[in-house]
């Protein structure tokens, strides 16, 4: 007898969103920072908006990939970019390739020195495990990946909260305080309403980029009762920490802060229990950017084990799942490892800034405007499943 999953799966799906959103960027509180707090006191709502935008995206891209069947972000884009998918779907994909290709080897790079630091081995030792850790996790198929992301979704959560809230409820003074003095205009800030409202539709862009990796989870939500489902709830998390931190880092606004490489950081060395939460951001930013690079490597490695087998009966695509996986994920590894390794991480990420503003035309606007008009559903006789 098959032994039946405690959790929901659209639970699974929704912390995959959580675990590939929580990277180092935001482990370190460093984006955090940089797209809301810098604009001092819309950070109060500007957050949730953002992820608000997110949860409508992701639940209206989901939608279409139950309806549509198509599950892997290539079949998907050319079927939702109709009728103009010749050029749409090849920038979509030159998207998710950038944010991959950056986000993983930023997680090698920021890994690796964060493991160096806490424990003072070897740098290059520390990168090639945690390349061992992502293959791992990517060759044997979504199930694993999901159940990854949920483990690491829970332990993730679990030191947000301990770290931020006792902050928070200490510095709630502080914090509504800052919040006055910014309305007032008796503390500066560095943007206007107008500016902080784009960067808030940015930072949901440049999150979006990422939605070739939830994808290739669509197959596993049995309707769009469940898609809505997943966004729901992925909404209600991502909020809520990502609004944790918020406040945490507000407590300290005129404190310098804004200047820190790792606000985080300077929250719990200057807040509560320094000593003790200290180590747990080192913890939370290794957790944060390894589950962005391996739910990342699983979305592309989905796409281009679905095209290899594009034309095999199901028997041989399930025969051959888990070597085409290891082959494609193996090199994925290897490339984003080696990219970490030579110093091209700046190289890459000129062009990897830019990916929020453009994301929010090619996959925010055009998913935000389809999905309010809608979209007429495949036929029950030509359902093909490419299912894994």
């Amino acid at each position: 007898m098959e032994k039946k999953s405690v959790m929901p799966t659209f639970f699974a799906v929704a912390f995959v969103w959580f675990t590939t959103h929580f990277g180092g960027g935001f482990a370190s509180g460093r984006q955090v920072v940089q797209y809301y707090v810098g604009y001092g006191w819309y950070a109060s709502f500007l957050p949730i908006l953002s992820q608000a935008i997110e949860a409508f995206v992701f639940y209206y891209a989901w939608k279409f990939a139950i309806e549509k069947r198509k599950y892997d972000y290539r079949s998907w884009s050319l079927e939702f970019y109709k009728p103009v998918e010749k050029v749409m779907s090849p920038v979509f994909e030159a998207i998710f390739q950038l944010i991959l290709v950056t986000a993983t080897a930023v997680a090698f790079a920021t890994g690796g020195a964060t493991i160096t630091t806490v424990f003072g081995t070897s740098y290059i030792l520390n990168t090639i495990l945690i390349a061992a850790f992502m293959l791992l996790l990517t060759i044997f198929g979504a199930e694993l990946v999901r159940k990854a992301a949920t483990y690491i979704a829970v332990a993730i959560i679990t030191g947000v909260v301990v770290v931020y809230v006792p902050n928070v409820v200490a510095g709630w003074g502080k914090i509504t305080a800052n919040i006055a003095g910014l309305q007032a205009g008796t503390l500066e800030s560095t943007g206007t309403f107008g500016q902080a409202l784009w960067k808030t539709f940015v930072y949901a862009g440049f999150q979006s980029c990422c939605l070739g990796a939830y994808l290739a989870h669509s197959n596993a939500l049995k309707d769009a009762s469940d898609a809505k489902k997943a966004a729901g709830w992925g909404f209600v998390i991502n909020a809520a920490i990502l609004m944790i931190a918020t406040l945490g880092i507000m407590a300290f606004y005129q404190d310098g802060i804004l200047a820190e490489s790792v606000p985080a950081l300077f929250v719990v060395m200057n807040g509560v229990g320094s000593s003790v939460l200290t180590p747990l951001i080192s913890i939370l930013i290794i957790l944060g950017a390894v589950s962005t690079g391996v739910n990342l490597i699983y979305g592309t490695t989905n796409r281009i084990v679905n095209f290899i087998g594009r034309n095999d009966s199901e028997e041989v695509q399930k025969e051959n799942l888990t070597k085409r996986s290891t082959a494609v994920s193996l090199a994925y590894v290897i490339l984003t490892w080696c990219i970490a390794q030579f110093g091209l991480i700046p190289l890459i990420a000129k062009g990897y800034g830019t990916l929020g503003y453009i994301a929010v035309f090619v996959i925010i606007l055009p998913l935000l405007v389809k999905g309010v008009i809608g979209w007429k559903p495949v036929a029950e006789s030509a359902d093909k499943a490419n299912k894994i």
